[in-house]
């Protein structure tokens, strides 16, 4: 007796089948003759009628059976791509089955976020044994929306040879497309930190990653004269002396706060986090600055708050290309998955908008930071930017259409304040 999971695939089968306006043609045919046989006296009709019963009920078999047994093979290259760039889907199509494939149109499920145009005639394959039981072919694909993209299955509308039925085919697992987050440049720039009598200071490790902070800093008070760098307070209008030579490669931190209220999302009736354009702002910002930083030879420290990411960008180490397919598929994380985060004297904040609670959670977490430069949502609390001002954080407000190159420039050291 068969179980209720082959029922189900026996009913699946069978509702995939489909009449053609021909094949719907020459069932209402078989039903006229059928009735007009008896009142024209006419025994010949009812033959018609059993021939196009036939030639319907031939059909539905012939393509119930074909193309029962088909292997698909689905590659992508590249496999992860920058929003925006294409990329090319090759799908390889072998028959299993000892009967022929008919020509047949093919279609690939493209979910949103990615667009190509993902169909056409599937050509016809011999059967298992012959020399043309494969095929190939590819088309192009774009991505527009990171995260990691399920392309397929494959569907087949096989036609019988008539033209009276075809069945939907579905073949093959869908393949995985990752696409990265947007990255925007950033210019160079020269941040301040501030010291703890409220005066402001250089940051600390070459933060400023501009040409001239990388041999030069401001002068303070106590600093040798002979260390006065003259090309620089030419330059910058101020004096200048010369950066102590560094042993270490300069490091720095981004953390970026996924924390669901702050992110402005929740999750739906189906489980899944509702769209937020704080959140894709903050990823965006993030995956800018982690990308700029890596680029001007830092080694860099990039988290979340919970436990998506986590990487140690250096040489050896992860590398950024791993940091930013994470970030593809990074989603809010709730506050009791919070970590200990690892501080740097340099870090980079990308919060929403986060809660008296919650910035008492950063400002504590990262207090033993030198410089703390942090991108928040324009309608946080005023309260909570009172905590975030009282660690000394410099911090720039932003709204999700914000130009993230322009705000990043606000963190320079002529341009650079805290709320007040």
């Amino acid at each position: 007796m068969p179980t209720d999971s082959s029922t189900g695939r026996i009913r699946r089968a069978a509702s995939s089948v489909v009449l053609t306006s021909r094949g719907g043609g020459f069932l209402c045919a078989a039903i006229v003759t059928f009735i007009a046989a008896p009142i024209l006296s006419l025994p010949a009709l009812l033959y018609v009628t059993g021939l196009m019963l036939a030639l319907v009920i031939f059909s539905a078999v012939f393509v119930f059976v074909g193309h029962s047994r088909v292997r698909i093979e689905r590659s992508f290259t590249p496999q992860v791509v920058p929003p925006g760039e294409m990329t090319h889907a090759t799908l390889r199509i072998t028959n299993l089955s000892v009967l022929p494939c008919l020509e047949a149109r093919w279609s690939d499920d493209l979910p949103h976020g990615i667009s190509g145009d993902a169909g056409g005639i599937l050509p016809a394959l011999g059967g298992s044994h012959s020399r043309d039981s494969r095929a190939s072919f590819s088309y192009a694909l774009q991505g527009l929306r990171r995260g990691l993209h399920p392309i397929g299955p494959l569907r087949v509308n096989v036609l019988d040879p008539f033209g009276l039925v075809f069945r939907r085919h579905s073949f093959g697992e869908p393949g995985l497309l990752t696409v990265l987050p947007r990255r925007v440049d950033l210019r160079p720039i020269a941040p301040r930190g501030t010291s703890e009598d409220g005066a402001t200071r250089p940051a600390p490790q070459h933060v400023g990653l501009g040409e001239d902070d990388v041999i030069a800093r401001s002068y303070l008070p106590g600093d040798a004269m002979k260390r006065l760098h003259w090309k620089a307070t030419a330059h910058r209008g101020e004096l200048m002396v010369r950066q102590e030579e560094q042993q270490l490669t300069p490091r720095a931190a981004v953390f970026l706060d996924c924390e669901p209220v702050g992110q402005g999302t929740a999750r739906d009736r189906q489980g899944d986090w509702e769209y937020s354009s704080s959140f894709e702002w903050s990823i965006v910002a993030a995956a800018s600055i982690t990308t700029h930083l890596v680029r001007a030879g830092y080694v860099v420290i990039f988290q979340s708050n919970g436990t998506s990411i986590d990487h140690f960008i250096a040489g050896g180490e992860d590398t950024l290309e791993d940091a930013m397919v994470d970030l593809a598929v990074v989603a809010p994380e709730v506050r009791d998955n919070d970590r200990r985060v690892v501080p740097e004297r340099a870090a980079f904040v990308v919060l929403g908008r986060p809660s008296v609670e919650r910035a008492q959670h950063w400002a504590s977490h990262l207090a033993t930071s030198r410089t703390v430069l942090a991108l928040v949502a324009a309608n946080t609390s005023p309260e909570a930017l009172g905590v975030l001002d009282d660690a000394r954080w410099r911090i720039v407000t932003y709204r999700p259409g914000d130009d993230i190159g322009s705000l990043w420039t606000e963190f320079d050291g002529a341009r650079a304040h805290a709320p007040g």
